[in-house]
């Protein structure tokens, strides 16, 4: 940094998000943290860097290198659920701007045109300071974007980075299109752990299996230039295990080896350091599993040992390398999906001793005495559907009938999402800020295709003078 102010690696962190107009609720879902240690950070961070409002820290971020901001107006491509309505008014006090919520429902006519296919960048939020003040922001932006670039066009490519598909621009899409067709992944793969790495903004691929032999290959894509690029193998073959991002590294706990045999061993990788590094192992070996993260933790949901569907909670906490057991879920199962809502662990469908399941539950890992909570049912029984909270909103995606629901914590109900025909749903789905990806396997119709569908917008206005 260009000063001495002693700032933590986790307040840098959240520095770098706020400059991103990130509100607090997403730097917690990010950083899996509460949002009341959030504001207990920033207040921390405003007091040693003297500021006291969010545009004067992205200043301060932009001009000490931290950060290089996209200051070009945004609008994403879904709703606001009406749950956080109040904090996102007390966030727009806070950054001069009102910002209008909704429902988060798909509809069926679009809400906002979306006028490029590419990745769309997260926002400076609008200032109450003077226009000399934002211009002053703006010419940093710049003058920083412009050094980072010159300095990405002169770095050398690292040798553990091979390129294995080459850009495919999309065709010119509709207006109002909101479904695109990204560039294959041309070493597909099935049963493959997918995961998005935030503060990179790329997807990874990990593991997985071809005709039955799990694979050590490792995919990144790249949505801004729509490139896959293959990196250094896993050092364990395995497929049927999961991946999961946690303070800036990948988490790979367990999964199928060769011979159907289950590990329990836990590798991590470091995408900036490019190195893959070994763990405490899980207390048993475990497959096919359901995976989350919060407040700093790991969580491996049931799974497959060798032989069964298992009901076991194993909790990772990397701070002190050691695992420990949580809640078991109600019956054994694998297969199923799962994802932090709310600060709640919400786990669907699956397979358990009877079938295929409809059962939905959910978990306050903050209550003492914590159990298992059963919710409404989901619709239809599913096997491995996709799991996606979007800003406190669960959704779920069965590929197999080519449907959607948004869960409804208030009724306690599932509602439909309006799924176009031309949509391309996988089981292997995750969110990436403003986008939901689907990667088919090797078995699928369509080997490795990868679609985009986004599904958050938001709108900014002028905010009212006091």
């Amino acid at each position: 940094m260009a000063n001495d102010i002693p700032i933590s690696d986790r307040e840098r962190e959240i520095l770098r998000l706020v400059a991103t107009g990130a509100s607090n609720q997403q730097i917690a879902q990010q950083l899996t943290i509460s949002i009341n240690t959030v504001k207990v950070h920033l207040r921390n961070i405003f007091s040693k860097i003297g500021v006291v409002s969010r545009t004067e820290a992205t200043v301060y971020a932009i001009s000490n290198g931290l950060v290089a901001v996209d200051m070009e107006a945004v609008a994403l491509s879904a709703t606001m659920p009406e749950l956080l309505e109040d904090e996102v008014t007390n966030e727009a006090t806070d950054l001069g701007v009102e910002e209008e919520p909704a429902s988060l429902v798909i509809p069926d006519e679009p809400v906002v045109r979306v006028p490029d296919p590419a990745p769309i960048p997260i926002p400076l939020p609008p200032s109450r300071r003077l226009p000399l003040f934002i211009g002053i922001a703006v010419g940093l932006a710049l003058l920083i974007a412009v050094a980072v670039s010159v300095q990405i066009v002169s770095r050398p490519a690292a040798p553990t980075e091979t390129p294995t598909q080459s850009s495919i621009a999309p065709a010119t899409p509709d207006p109002n299109q909101r479904w695109f067709l990204r560039a294959p992944l041309p070493n597909s793969r099935d049963d493959a752990a997918l995961t998005a790495y935030d503060q990179e903004r790329k997807l990874y691929l990990i593991g997985g299996q071809v005709d039955g032999v799990p694979s050590a290959a490792v995919d990144r894509y790249d949505p801004e230039s729509n490139l896959w690029v293959s990196l250094t193998d896993k050092p364990t073959a395995v497929s049927h295990a999961g991946a999961i991002v946690l303070r800036g590294r990948i988490y790979v706990p367990g999964g199928e080896l060769a011979g159907g045999k289950v590990s329990d061993i836990l590798e991590i990788y470091d995408p900036h350091e490019r190195r893959w590094d070994h763990a405490a192992p899980l207390p048993a070996g475990r497959s096919r599993y359901a995976l989350v993260a919060i407040e700093g933790q790991i969580y491996v949901i049931g799974g497959r040992d060798a032989t069964q569907a298992r009901s076991e909670i194993f909790i990772y906490n990397p701070e002190s390398d050691i695992w420990s057991e949580g809640p078991p879920l109600p019956s054994p199962r694998q297969d199923a999906g799962a994802a932090v809502v709310s600060g709640r662990i919400f786990v669907v469908g699956g397979v358990g001793d009877g079938g295929v399941l409809r059962e939905s539950i959910r978990l306050d890992p903050s209550l003492d005495g914590r159990s298992w909570d059963v919710m409404a049912p989901l619709p239809q029984p599913m096997i491995s559907p996709g799991a996606v909270s979007v800003i406190n909103t669960l959704l779920i995606f069965d590929a197999a009938a080519a449907a959607g629901w948004q869960y409804d914590q208030t009724a306690d109900a599932w509602q439909p999402l309006d799924i176009p025909v031309s949509a391309s749903l996988a089981p292997r789905c995750i969110l990436l800020e403003s986008s939901i990806y689907f990667l088919s396997g090797r078995s699928a119709a369509v080997s490795g295709k990868l679609s985009e569908y986004r599904v958050i917008y938001t709108t900014f206005v002028p905010g009212r003078a006091h």
